[in-house]
């Protein structure tokens, strides 16, 4: 049986056998949210089917937050295309595609070269480091900051209210404080954005700029804007730096697997696919909003009641994956749900797989004799995001 907050440090570190109570309930698990009056809390739905019918559910699940907002009330967050339905997500996806499709990204590739050879040339230069701090979290926020026009002094300002950010806006952290420094980060990521992108000259080329020249031209708002920038900060930071954490973790505390992947370089997008299944960095997508009665496992979700497709519990249903607990580089098929489907699918997701293949390629090439310090890292408290709080290891 679930406990009355099964959200202790325990699930923290390992949150799987919780998740395999919620899927062995008769009906969904009801998350309180007791800081939320609005909405109360939400039901997280965690079978890998009802995950993923939930996830492709557009219209009888929209993820459209502001109607349920007061304009003098909203955010930043209630114009990013995360929480757009069609035709604004439409619209606002098609303004920022580009740079994201397999022919924008493949012209990223030797930028990402650049950032990943940098990073381990100071790796290189120590006998122990750790891989959280000088690698998975300096070359994402590098590599959007770049493509976004941010200047590089700022990345260690953004890098902090990222963080900032997951903790405070994850509902199973019933902390009033995190909550509050949560708020002002946004607050303080909205006026640096608003700032930045009226500035008279933009970096050529960049994301700012083209947004800029579409809200000139009445294309998106000077709020939307802005808010997509914010956006792909915080997405392109995040889960790329919990998916370099995440694979090198499974790696080294797997060296069967390890040394299989050394044997068979070929074996490198399967295994980053095994690690997204495994570990997904991003563990449960956000919320929706019942827009007619949704019926699962005999149970009634209302209209207006919030639901949370947990992908990680998905991801490691026994029906849909043997052995789901064992990391297998080799898994065939493998039809994780760590990017999403329908039309919400991740926009960067070929940029993530892109960062990933490039530095992990590169990283095991460059160390054939990387081994972890520690063998049980720990993980930061946060049920929104699967990332470790560090992660030492001997470059060897």
């Amino acid at each position: 049986m679930i406990g009355d907050n099964p959200f202790t440090e325990a699930f923290f570190q390992d949150p799987y056998p919780v998740y395999r109570q919620m899927r062995d309930q008769e009906s969904p698990y009801w998350l309180e949210t007791p800081h939320d009056a609005k909405s109360g809390g939400c039901w997280m739905f965690t079978r890998y089917d009802e995950v993923k019918d939930l996830l492709r559910k557009a219209h009888d699940a929209p993820q459209d937050i502001k109607r349920l907002i007061p304009e003098s009330q909203r955010t930043a967050f209630h114009y990013m295309l995360l929480y757009s339905d069609p035709p604004d997500h439409t619209r606002l996806r098609s303004l920022i595609s580009t740079p994201f499709s397999r022919a924008g990204v493949n012209r990223l590739d030797a930028m990402i070269t650049r950032q990943v050879d940098q990073l381990l040339d100071v790796i290189q230069e120590h006998d122990e480091v750790d891989f959280i701090a000088a690698f998975a979290e300096p070359l994402p926020v590098n590599v959007i900051s770049e493509l976004l026009g941010t200047p590089i002094e700022d990345a260690t300002l953004l890098r902090d209210w990222t963080v900032t950010l997951g903790r405070g806006f994850d509902s199973t952290i019933n902390d009033p404080v995190a909550s509050q420094r949560g708020v002002e980060a946004l607050q303080e990521m909205t006026r640096y954005f608003t700032e930045l992108m009226a500035r008279p000259n933009q970096p050529p080329g960049t994301i700012i700029e083209s947004l800029k020249n579409d809200s000139a031209a009445q294309k998106c708002s000077p709020q939307e804007a802005m808010a997509q920038c914010m956006l792909l900060l915080l997405a392109g930071h995040e889960t790329t730096l919990s998916l370099l954490g995440n694979a090198m973790y499974c790696l080294l505390t797997n060296p069967g697997e390890l040394a299989k992947l050394r044997q068979q370089p070929e074996l490198l997008d399967s295994m980053i696919n095994e690690v997204l299944r495994f570990e997904a960095p991003f563990q449960r997508a956000v919320f929706r909003v019942a827009a007619e009665p949704i019926t699962c496992r005999g149970h009634q979700i209302q209209v207006g009641e919030r639901i949370s497709p947990v992908v990680s519990a998905a991801n490691r249903d026994p029906a849909q994956f043997a052995e789901p607990d064992r990391f297998d580089i080799e898994r065939k098929p493998n039809r994780h749900l760590a990017f999403g489907l329908g039309i919400h699918r991740c926009l960067g997701e070929k940029l993530a797989r892109s960062e990933a293949r490039i530095a992990i390629g590169r990283l095991l090439q460059r160390f054939p004799h990387l081994q972890a310090v520690e063998s049980k890292p720990r993980w930061k408290a946060r049920s929104l995001f699967r990332t470790l709080q560090s992660l030492p290891v001997k470059p060897g």
